[in-house]
């Protein structure tokens, strides 16, 4: 139970707390995956069709810098790259997986589809692979997958939430003075990855308010202790009404999206066509906007960061799962 004076307490901490330091305050739950069943009923996925580039000697810039990054070090040549088209969008989004990763094209197109045209519009690539842990990370509105498998779609939400917190907003919520105001009003955080930081404590917050504002009945019904988190996913869910028209509510057609990063060779390509096999390069695929969509202008940020003016090292590391 909590008391006037602890309550207070916690506005005069929450006052001067920075983007980049861990909440402390108790959560009500260990993680949201008690959310998944509802969350996966009532988000509909899209209608779509799928299908791998012609010729894999091309590869998006992010996909190739991304697999062959410190951290990750695959081959490029054992990613494929696919184009998957929604009903509710006349430009296709271009997602990457490895060949070992445990999640096939088939569920990623799925599980995205099942995120509102709006908020995936605020997506640029996807890079699916495989790790010895799961985790997953938004690195400039790209998401990271990395043995995430067919029960995602919660990864999906908060992943998406980064970049929606990052510019879609009025300003990047999660590092408002509103945002800790609001925060200050409750006596505990979701979970207790929502305690890593301001920015994660928002995007999990954003996973609930996305559930109380689709699933019948709300959130209340599943959660006995919703009072102490209320201003939380209530924020968020009036945010994304007041501001970004209910990005977060399915529905719509995509009207703006992200340019698509450049389209290079992997390097065992341009070695072949440095070689004497004399091969004539393919044709390079074309992924630019389609008619009538708006270009969202892209945000450099970091992995699982919400904001462009924040030193990266205070986001700390990708989310486990």
């Amino acid at each position: 139970m909590y008391t006037t004076s602890t309550i207070a307490f916690g506005i005069s901490l929450l006052a001067t707390l920075s983007h980049s330091q861990r909440i402390d305050k108790p959560a009500i739950r260990a993680n949201l995956d008690y959310l998944k069943d509802g969350l996966f009923q009532n988000f509909q996925s899209v209608g779509h069709t799928f299908r791998p580039w012609d010729n894999q000697g091309w590869i998006p810039q992010y996909c190739l810098d991304a697999s062959q990054s410190q951290d990750n070090g695959f081959n490029p040549d054992d990613i494929t790259t696919y184009e998957i088209t929604y009903n509710d969008c006349n430009t296709a989004w271009v997602v990457c997986i490895h060949k070992d990763s445990i999640m096939s094209i088939d569920t990623l197109a799925d599980l995205f589809g099942r995120v509102p045209a709006g908020s995936r519009s605020f997506i640029r690539h996807i890079l699916s692979i495989p790790d010895k842990n799961g985790n997953a990370g938004n690195a400039g509105d790209n998401i990271v997958l990395k043995q995430i498998g067919d029960d995602g779609l919660e990864v999906f939400l908060h992943e998406v939430s980064h970049s929606l917190d990052a510019h879609a907003y009025d300003e990047p919520a999660s590092a408002s003075d509103h945002w800790k105001d609001e925060l200050s009003k409750d006596s505990a955080v979701p979970d207790d990855y929502s305690k890593s930081n301001l920015a994660e404590d928002f995007c999990q917050s954003s996973v609930i308010a996305a559930y109380n504002a689709v699933v019948p009945g709300g959130f209340p019904p599943i959660e006995p202790r919703w009072q102490e988190i209320r201003h939380q996913y209530e924020t968020v869910q009036t945010i994304q009404r007041e501001q970004a028209g209910s990005i977060l509510v399915p529905g719509g057609q995509c009207r703006q999206r992200l340019p698509n990063s450049e389209v290079v060779q992997k390097p065992s390509a341009k070695r072949l066509l440095r070689g004497r096999w004399f091969r004539r390069a393919s044709t390079k695929p074309d992924v630019s906007l389609g008619e009538g969509i708006k270009r969202i202008e892209p945000i450099d940020f970091d992995v699982g960061r919400c904001g462009d003016d924040i030193d990266s090292a205070a986001w700390g590391a990708p989310r486990q799962y």
